[in-house]
């Protein structure tokens, strides 16, 4: 079985710092509870996709935050072929600055562009129509963070599932990636997902016995065809959430599950309104 991991980082100098657990207590809380140590320390590209081989990882959806990580993962995706490269835009500098580089991503084939609002306005807000209007008409796929995080510099309640209903109602044909997959916010992320077809889950870094019943049991039945496999590398390491999800799930779905979700939240066509 071939897999595409739908979430995963570089392990740049510039991303170890951001993760030295000094940084600030929510950094250390992320590195204590996913067990990070030893993998924080730089990695090459090349092998970082040899880890992610040897852990049945074919290919890998790379994420930048900023204009220039951005130009530089569309670089590396040039050059290897098993990265799969997702824009990152924020409102820091404005709604025109974060327009201005998804049309400069758009013009670079991106994938689809990764929302970083967690510290920002709520996932509805207004403010981010135009954005999300763009990426509508010009099909490209947007993934914004739906779960707990340990912030604590940052509200919790940016992303309810409830803000992501209205974001479908008001733009029907934009797929809709909800990273780790609302977790935290219980089943109603399971009720606006199956009421919006073009709403996927992606469950990167969740490990599935912690996680509520009801949501491994979509993944095997009702929501087979939209819940996706991510591992947020280096968050959590590729082989061992490999092996977690196998043992989740029904055999019969790690096809659609490990890679053709993915594939389809990303390439196909929306679903008409």
């Amino acid at each position: 079985m071939k897999i595409i991991d739908g979430r995963a980082r570089l392990r740049t100098e510039t991303f170890i710092k951001f993760w030295d657990p000094d940084h600030n207590p929510a950094i250390k809380d992320y590195v204590e509870k996913y067990h990070m140590q030893d993998r924080l320390k730089a990695l090459s590209v090349e092998q970082l996709i040899l880890h992610a081989n040897e852990a049945g990882i074919e290919k890998l959806l790379i994420y930048g935050s900023t204009p220039e990580e951005n130009s530089r993962i569309l670089k590396l995706s040039k050059e290897h072929k098993e990265l799969i490269p997702v824009g990152g835009v924020n409102l820091k500098k404005g709604i025109s600055v974060a327009l201005e580089e998804i049309i400069r991503l758009k013009a670079e084939n991106i994938a689809a562009i990764d929302f970083s609002f967690l510290c920002e306005k709520n996932v509805n807000d207004k403010d981010f129509y135009a954005l999300y209007g763009y990426c509508e008409v010009h099909s490209i796929p947007v993934i914004i963070h739906s779960g707990v995080h340990f912030s604590r510099s940052a509200y919790l309640w940016k992303a309810q599932p409830q803000y992501f209903d209205e974001i479908a109602v008001d733009f029907p044909e934009l797929k809709i990636i909800m990273s780790h997959g609302g977790n935290g916010f219980g089943p109603s992320v399971l009720a606006v997902t199956q009421r919006h077809p073009n709403i996927y889950l992606e469950f990167a870094s969740m490990r599935p016995k912690y996680m509520a019943p009801e949501f491994i049991q979509a993944a095997n039945t009702y929501l087979k065809d939209r819940c996706i496999f991510g591992t947020d590398y280096p968050l959590t390491d590729f082989d061992n959430q490999v092996k977690l999800w196998q043992y989740a799930l029904r055999e019969e779905v790690w096809d659609k599950f490990f890679r053709q979700n993915i594939l389809s939240a990303l390439f196909e066509k929306p679903v008409k309104n």
